[in-house]
């Protein structure tokens, strides 16, 4: 399945004492990341967990009386978020595996402290980053468009978007990447066992696919002809 996810996160914890003391045994893993956002800011009662094939599954407590923002992040590679209501609420998010730390904001109030975490990888995941390259530029369609209905051409549109948008010269191999199951489809291409670029591509809601962005290394242009892997 060439969908992949946008990121599997569950921020959840519980509403009280008693779940947060629900915590694994040392050396377990929890399969969704729970927290809770609260007047002294993120809480993480269990900081290991995996992800799942659509990605970080998370559960987010929300104990304040508005709506809070949340982020994961880590210097290396940004991250991602979202809102969460009052309540409990589950969102995915496709990052990768490594140490993160998660934090609520509340507007107009700011954060009140982060969250430290761990995302095991189990396998499943199929890097993303881009090698030996510190600063990473990207290019996208303003706004998004349609680019197909069928998800078997994903592979080679993702090819053409690195070479138009961003001036890579053929010679590599394009792969899928990110999560098996992601919603989001992200490929990345390969040239001496280096991941030189990669082309995201996003569900239209209608069965068709709308282009992403176009990243990559601008020194970091290949030569030689193209291939494609499905």
């Amino acid at each position: 399945m060439i969908a992949i996810a946008a990121l599997a996160a569950t921020l959840a914890a519980g509403c009280g004492p008693a779940d947060e003391n629900e915590v694994r045994r040392p050396g377990t893993t929890a399969d969704a990341l729970r927290v809770t956002c609260g007047a002294d800011g993120a809480r993480v009662p269990e900081p290991v967990v995996e992800a799942r094939p659509d990605g970080l599954h998370l559960q987010v407590t929300n104990e304040t009386a508005r709506e809070v923002h949340f982020t994961v992040e880590r210097d290396s590679s940004g991250g991602a978020g979202g809102a969460a209501p009052p309540g409990t609420s589950e969102h995915v998010l496709t990052i990768g595996p490594g140490k993160w730390t998660a934090t609520c904001y509340v507007e107009s109030e700011g954060s009140a402290g982060p969250a430290a975490f761990e995302l095991v990888d189990t396998g499943i995941w199929v890097s993303t980053e881009i090698d030996e390259c510190e600063s990473p530029e990207s290019a996208h369609g303003d706004p998004p468009s349609k680019v197909t209905d069928d998800a078997n051409e994903l592979p080679e549109l993702a090819r053409r978007g690195l070479e138009d948008l961003m001036g890579l010269a053929p010679g590599y191999a394009v792969e899928p990447a990110g999560y098996p199951e992601q919603k989001e489809a992200i490929f990345r291409a390969r040239l001496d066992d280096r991941t030189v670029g990669t082309m995201s591509f996003y569900p239209d809601g209608e069965g068709g696919w709308l282009d992403g962005a176009a990243t990559a290394c601008a020194d970091l242009g290949p030569t030689g002809s193209g291939e494609v892997e499905g």
